[in-house]
């Protein structure tokens, strides 16, 4: 991966529950690549294909590409812009888990059962970790900035919340600040904003919004 990313690449990190000692995990490893430029990704698809890589876009997170081997997967690589605060929620939540053994044996639990309720619904799975997640991230004032677009309950409640509607769009996207969503988007059909909701005035949250706009997939 350095090879083919070569100066691109800021820093590579090993993240996820296979980073953690002494925890359960899939056998899947987890990879974060931090970049100078996200739009110049793609350009990589080719040559990452060559190794082993398939190219699965943002796959719900703006400003993120992400790429995966194996059949079943076996590796994961998730590919941020320049100081995206995904990057350093994902090592703090990491350190937490290494650091404190209250959390990471309460995780483990969780994902122990998890697994035996939705071994065959990865969606139900990952979606059951959410709470705890959020509440070690909130135990460590994590305060960083997100967006996503709307796929879970959760997203679409906070959507409807404040564009003050009964229906989700098809093209929408919820921001979060921390643990706490602060916002949400509709796109029309041509890909435009079409309506925004941020609360409070927020300017980073615009300057994360343009950047996607400015660096997204067709």
């Amino acid at each position: 991966l350095k090879e083919i990313f070569g100066d691109l690449a800021i820093n590579i990190y090993h993240k996820g529950s296979t980073s953690v000692p002494n925890l359960m995990a899939k056998p899947i490893i987890d990879i974060t690549i931090e970049v100078e430029d996200i739009s110049k990704v793609n350009q990589l698809n080719k040559s990452l294909a060559a190794v082993g890589y398939s190219a699965l876009g943002e796959y719900g997170m703006p400003l993120r590409r992400l790429f995966a081997k194996g059949d079943p997967h076996t590796h994961h690589f998730h590919v941020w812009d320049k100081g995206h605060d995904e990057i350093a929620k994902d090592l703090l939540f990491r350190e937490t888990l290494i650091q404190n053994v209250v959390a990471r044996i309460a995780y483990e639990n969780l994902k122990q059962k998890l697994c035996d309720q939705h071994r065959f619904e990865p969606d139900q799975y990952t979606m059951g970790k959410d709470r705890l997640i959020k509440e070690i991230l909130r135990a460590e004032n994590y305060n960083g900035l997100s967006m996503v677009f709307v796929l879970h309950e959760s997203e679409k409640q906070a959507y409807k919340n404040f564009m003050n509607e009964d229906f989700v769009q098809n093209k929408s996207l919820v921001l979060s600040q921390g643990v706490n969503f602060i916002g949400a988007i509709s796109l029309n059909e041509n890909g435009a904003v079409d309506r925004k909701v941020i609360r409070c005035a927020n300017e980073q949250a615009e300057k994360l919004i343009a950047r996607w706009l400015e660096t997204r997939e067709n």
